[in-house]
């Protein structure tokens, strides 16, 4: 299969052109659009639903329109558009027959991003918050970096850090988008079967991340995470290749000395030495994920002392085992966890961060094929809790499999879990113990559930 050549700036019209952007309030998007936005063209977009978070983009300059307004797209300089938009949608046929490009959002990342120096990090898991703890290096290196992340960074009040200098993007493997970056430098997390949907099969997708791995081989290298699942087939046999992780003979090792609640103590190691360092995200794979923004540094070149306190106040991003409310004395999380692994994880480290306590997970399945492929395994890594109940599938851009329900995880769970309804959950967690610790994981709608619990409104709004 040939390589495909990434895009550049050649595919973008000139600064000042408008460029209408087809679901704008997709966390993907909405980055991209600040900072389209900030290179100086004029930001239009529309989306079925327009999400507070969505609706400060317009603090930017950037104006939304009705789903049916075509003639702002008709008379855009070029349209992008979410890869859930199906391609013949009314707002994609218009600007085509009008002669406006066409570009999915990947392809526009791409051309924005590729003629700079990149840090573009993959994986299965973690690549959102090593993609954020990446920049925090970054800018305490006084890097300025231009980030564009999956998940809301707080002190950005958004997923999007506007720069002037190295660029560092989350590089998702989903409709095999990352191979619309050039990377300088590239992250491998992990390579779990996943997102299969957009591959002919893991082999497939594992040649993909290969693909996208080589690009960087002869510039800033490949960083390989040491115990990755799925990695070390990936990138054997390329140039330029160093691991991280918690592994003692990775080239760049992490080792936690300590821990208290959600606070680590760790040191990094490598050939150029050695430095402890703090870290306000629990669990072993937010050390891994340290390991691999403290690596990245170190290639970038900055010095073991600016890392060291680089990470001190990192508390995480949102969604990833993001700290709500402690209602009575129960700990309220949202965590986006929406693979086996993820949860397995996640489950761990609430578990490091508040022994004793009892774990009380509400599970949301994303998507029926996810669903029907690994509900045993859903199953065996939400037993690792205490109890467990499961929400409705949120099938996000699929059509129902017949058969295919919730069912089949609590089933697979020989009785540990119950399926719900949103509306049920707000009951049963007042009806936990007051030192209890909620977890609420899935990629849906759950994080509405987990917000409105936090704060004492109910179900309102979650449509599970």
């Amino acid at each position: 299969m040939a390589e495909r050549r990434p895009p550049d700036r050649s595919h973008l019209p000139a600064p000042g052109a408008s460029i209408y952007l087809l679901g704008i309030a997709g966390a993907g998007m909405t980055g991209l659009a600040r900072i389209l936005a900030s290179e100086g063209y004029r930001v239009v977009g529309s989306d079925l639903l327009v999400t507070p978070e969505a609706r400060r983009l317009e603090t930017h300059g950037i104006r939304f329109v009705d789903s049916d307004d075509m003639v702002s797209a008709t008379d855009a300089g070029l349209v992008v558009h979410t890869s859930a938009a199906p391609h013949d949608h009314p707002v994609l046929r218009a600007a085509r027959q009008a002669g406006v490009p066409v570009l999915k959002r990947a392809q526009a990342m791409g051309a924005l991003l590729n003629d700079r120096r990149l840090v573009a990090v993959s994986g299965t898991h973690g690549k959102t918050t090593v993609t954020a703890m990446t920049a925090r290096v970054a800018e305490a290196g006084g890097l300025d970096p231009l980030v564009l992340v999956g998940g809301r960074v707080q002190e950005w009040d958004g997923n999007a850090r506007i720069g002037s200098g190295v660029a560092i993007a989350e590089a998702d493997e989903y409709d095999r988008s990352f191979l619309e970056l050039n990377p300088s430098l590239a992250v491998i997390t992990s390579v779990e079967p996943e997102h299969l949907e957009c591959y002919e099969g893991p082999e497939h997708l594992r040649s993909s991340f290969r693909e996208f791995a080589g690009r960087a081989a002869g510039k800033d290298g490949i960083l390989a995470c040491a115990e990755g699942p799925g990695v070390g087939p990936v990138v054997e046999g390329l140039e330029s290749v160093m691991t991280y992780g918690l592994d003692p003979a990775a080239d760049y090792r992490v080792e936690i000395v300590s821990r208290r609640g959600t606070m680590q103590t760790c040191r990094f190691e490598s050939g150029d030495g050695s430095f402890a360092f703090d870290l306000g995200a629990p669990g072993d794979h937010n050390a891994q994920n340290a390991g691999a923004a403290l690596a990245v540094g170190l290639r970038i070149g900055l010095d073991s002392t600016t890392l060291a306190g680089a990470l001190v106040g990192f508390s995480g991003v949102d969604r990833r085992l993001q700290r709500l409310d402690d209602r009575g004395g129960r700990v309220i999380l949202d965590d986006y966890a929406h693979h086996p692994t993820e949860v397995q994880v996640s489950v761990a480290a609430v578990r490091e961060a508040w022994p004793g306590r009892r774990l009380a997970v509400v599970f949301q399945p994303h998507l029926y094929s996810r669903t029907r492929q690994m509900a045993a395994e859903f199953a065996a890594a939400l037993t690792a809790a205490d109890e467990a109940l499961v929400l409705p599938i949120y099938p996000a851009r699929e059509a129902p499999i017949p058969g295919v329900t919730a069912r089949l995880v609590t089933d697979a769970s020989s009785g540990f879990a119950d399926v719900v309804t949103a509306a049920e959950v707000p009951d049963w967690v007042d009806g936990l113990p007051a030192d209890s610790v909620v977890l609420f994981m899935g990629a849906g709608d759950i994080t509405l559930l987990a917000h409105d619990v936090a704060d004492g409104k109910g179900a309102c709004g979650v449509g599970v």
